[in-house]
Protein backbone atom coordinates (compact mmCIF):
# COMPACT_ATOMS: atom_id res chain seq x y z
CA UNK A 1 0.00 0.00 0.00
CA UNK A 2 3.16 2.61 0.73
CA UNK A 3 6.14 2.88 -0.89
CA UNK A 4 9.49 3.11 1.13
CA UNK A 5 10.24 6.78 2.30
CA UNK A 6 11.10 8.63 -0.69
CA UNK A 7 10.80 12.19 -0.34
CA UNK A 8 13.24 14.88 1.03
CA UNK A 9 11.49 17.34 3.74
CA UNK A 10 11.43 18.45 7.19
CA UNK A 11 9.28 20.15 9.58
CA UNK A 12 9.43 21.72 12.79
CA UNK A 13 6.93 21.28 15.50
CA UNK A 14 6.89 23.64 18.33
CA UNK A 15 4.91 23.84 21.66
CA UNK A 16 1.81 25.26 20.43
CA UNK A 17 1.16 22.39 17.90
CA UNK A 18 -1.64 20.25 19.19
CA UNK A 19 -1.15 16.35 18.38
CA UNK A 20 -3.05 13.88 18.41
CA UNK A 21 -3.23 9.60 17.43
CA UNK A 22 -5.38 8.55 14.79
CA UNK A 23 -6.70 5.21 13.40
CA UNK A 24 -4.61 4.11 10.13
CA UNK A 25 -6.69 1.11 8.95
CA UNK A 26 -5.40 -2.15 8.87
CA UNK A 27 -2.23 -1.03 9.09
CA UNK A 28 0.15 -1.84 12.11
CA UNK A 29 1.42 2.23 11.80
CA UNK A 30 1.11 4.55 14.85
CA UNK A 31 -0.50 7.51 13.20
CA UNK A 32 -0.35 11.58 14.62
CA UNK A 33 -1.83 14.29 13.51
CA UNK A 34 -0.49 17.33 14.15
CA UNK A 35 -2.36 20.76 13.67
CA UNK A 36 -1.79 24.30 13.80
CA UNK A 37 -3.79 27.14 12.66
CA UNK A 38 -6.48 25.12 10.49
CA UNK A 39 -3.12 23.28 8.78
CA UNK A 40 -2.71 19.66 9.38
CA UNK A 41 0.12 17.66 9.20
CA UNK A 42 0.00 13.50 9.31
CA UNK A 43 3.10 11.08 10.34
CA UNK A 44 2.60 7.48 10.42
CA UNK A 45 5.40 5.44 11.68
CA UNK A 46 5.92 1.79 12.37
CA UNK A 47 5.76 0.91 16.40
CA UNK A 48 9.61 -0.16 16.48
CA UNK A 49 10.29 2.89 14.40
CA UNK A 50 9.11 5.12 17.05
CA UNK A 51 10.56 3.38 19.87
CA UNK A 52 14.10 4.28 18.33
CA UNK A 53 13.18 8.00 18.28
CA UNK A 54 12.05 7.68 21.72
CA UNK A 55 15.83 6.17 22.57
CA UNK A 56 17.55 8.81 20.55
CA UNK A 57 15.60 11.74 22.15
CA UNK A 58 16.29 10.62 25.34
CA UNK A 59 20.52 10.06 24.57
CA UNK A 60 22.47 12.64 26.18
CA UNK A 61 24.51 14.37 22.90
CA UNK A 62 28.17 13.30 23.48
CA UNK A 63 29.03 17.16 22.79
CA UNK A 64 27.81 21.11 21.93
CA UNK A 65 29.05 20.38 18.44
CA UNK A 66 26.82 17.30 17.62
CA UNK A 67 24.19 17.64 14.83
CA UNK A 68 22.98 14.16 14.45
CA UNK A 69 22.44 11.02 16.50
CA UNK A 70 22.64 7.78 14.18
CA UNK A 71 21.02 4.28 15.51
CA UNK A 72 21.30 1.45 13.09
CA UNK A 73 17.68 0.83 11.78
CA UNK A 74 18.49 -3.15 11.53
CA UNK A 75 18.97 -3.17 15.70
CA UNK A 76 21.99 -4.14 15.35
Amino acid sequence: MFDQLTIGSWVIVDEHCSVRRAPLRGEDYLTFVFESGGSEFEFALAPGVFRRMIDLAAAAPSGPDEAEIEVDMLGK
